[in-house]
């Protein structure tokens, strides 16, 4: 089915399934269990299922011309980190909206981990002191803006900055056909 869509390369190939043999006897040696190791898969951030969907999210954002990525996620979100680890590869600027999704209480919880990641590779990360919500967030469209308003480095024809961004769909931003089978975060082009 994925076969119909365009696919930028961001992994090694199909992933590799591995056999849980010490999982297996340890239950009883009833079942035999197996793993899909999507974070063997690339070489880029730590990988993961994540990076699978990009692949098909980002011929988009070139075709488009766009220039900057933007993302949304909770502080230490690896979908964000991938879209940071992505647009480094591609060439890509990027912008990350990262909100208080979940509570902590340790000190560096916003300095360590993804959030460091991101950083490392480049990205542009916003904290934002907001809970969880699956609806279109106002800190993600103002980031849109923000982007926007600043002009990024490339520009479509008709003269409007391209940007990239990704939120859940909504009878506003339908989710295009090819990303229906994928979970939750969709693309749009800015």
């Amino acid at each position: 089915m994925l076969e119909k869509f365009e696919r930028y390369p961001l992994t090694f190939g199909p992933t590799h399934i591995e056999k849980l043999e010490r999982l297996g006897a340890h239950l009883g040696g009833r079942v035999e269990l197996y793993a899909k190791r999507e974070d063997c898969n690339s070489g880029l951030a730590f990988g993961g299922n994540k990076l699978r969907k990009l692949e098909y999210i980002i011929p988009d954002a070139i075709a488009s011309n766009a220039d900057t990525l933007v993302s949304i996620g909770g502080v230490q979100s690896n979908h964000t980190r991938m879209v940071a680890a992505v647009a480094a590869k591609i060439g890509m600027k990027c912008r990350l909206v990262q909100e208080s999704w979940v509570p902590h209480e340790d000190a560096v919880y916003d300095r360590v981990g993804n959030i460091l990641l991101s950083r490392i590779m480049g990205a542009d990360l916003e904290m934002v002191d907001e809970g969880f919500d699956i609806g279109i967030r106002q800190s993600w469209e103002d980031a849109i803006a923000d982007v926007k308003a600043k002009g990024g480095s490339r520009r479509r024809s008709s003269g409007l900055p391209s940007t990239i961004s990704w939120s859940a769909p909504s009878p506003a931003r339908p989710m295009p056909a090819c990303w229906s089978a994928l979970p939750r975060t969709v693309g749009s082009a800015r």
